[in-house]
């Protein structure tokens, strides 16, 4: 799974936790901290759920 996969699929399984997004703002604010994170930390969070 490359990088953007495991972006969306751990927004994917926050969005589907908290079953929507407060605004647009902090849709990008999450997109953008996934996107910072490296792949064995998305990993780490996908393992956690």
């Amino acid at each position: 799974m490359n990088h953007k996969e495991l972006v969306d699929q751990v927004f994917h399984n926050i969005f589907k936790q908290s079953q929507r997004i407060e605004s647009l703002n902090s849709w990008y604010a999450m997109r953008n901290y996934l996107e910072q994170l490296d792949n064995i930390q998305l990993k780490a969070m996908l393992k956690k759920k």
